[in-house]
């Protein structure tokens, strides 16, 4: 089993970047959905803050993607790719919302707009199963990594950060979820860590057409 930890290593490049190579610490094998955000002091946010649209869609009865990264201020589409219902809903303090049973090609120009930092957990409330987060960053200055547990945030200004972690499994208070690094002009700085993760209590699917009304 891996250590949680952390290694820094410094490259020469023309900006300002940090990386994240993000591993589950019983495995060692690359961490997808983990999330990497820089806090920067409060009176930085606006000058370092880009809300877009985003869009979390329902495929196969799972949202997708199952962890996506927006700043504040963003707004967020949920269309429904199925040939079935779905009833998004969000109940987190960051933010609550509720999106009524909608089918295929419905509610394709609804946004919902997130304008409170922090972690959103998505359900459906026709199929239990259904898990999916949304991480809503103060800054611009946050990554979320792929299946290859990699991830990169450009152009940070230099100087000495608090660096945060999240994992929709990350086990509360392991102390690899928060680091501090220093950014300097020129400099990669590189973050390689190891997160232990608790199990994953999501409910099973339900079964197939024969035995279930969700299929």
């Amino acid at each position: 089993m891996l250590a949680a930890g952390l290694m820094l290593q410094t490259i020469s490049v023309h900006a300002g970047y940090l990386s994240l190579q993000a591993l589950d610490a019983e495995t060692g094998l690359p961490l997808a959905d983990v999330v990497m955000e820089v806090e920067l002091p409060e009176n930085l946010h606006a000058q370092f803050l880009s809300p877009a649209e985003r869009e979390v869609d329902q495929q196969d009865k799972e949202f997708v993607a199952r962890a996506t990264l927006i700043t504040r201020n963003s707004q967020v589409r949920f269309p429904n790719s199925d040939n079935i219902l779905h009833h998004v809903y969000s109940f987190s303090a960051a933010k609550v919302f509720e999106l009524p049973l909608y089918g295929s090609g419905r509610n394709i120009d609804y946004l919902e707009k997130f304008e409170v930092a922090g972690v959103v957990e998505l359900g459906c409330n026709i199929h239990d199963w259904m898990l999916g987060y949304i991480y809503v960053a103060e800054t611009d200055f946050a990554v979320v990594t792929g299946a290859d547990g990699k991830g990169m945030i450009n152009n940070i200004p230099a100087g000495s950060y608090r660096v945060k972690l999240w994992h929709p499994r990350a086990l509360p208070g392991d102390p690899a979820l928060e680091q501090e690094v220093s950014v300097s002009d020129g400099e990669l700085t590189q973050l390689r860590i190891a997160l232990s993760l608790s199990r994953d209590h999501r409910l099973r699917r339900a079964p197939g057409p024969s035995r279930s009304r969700y299929r």
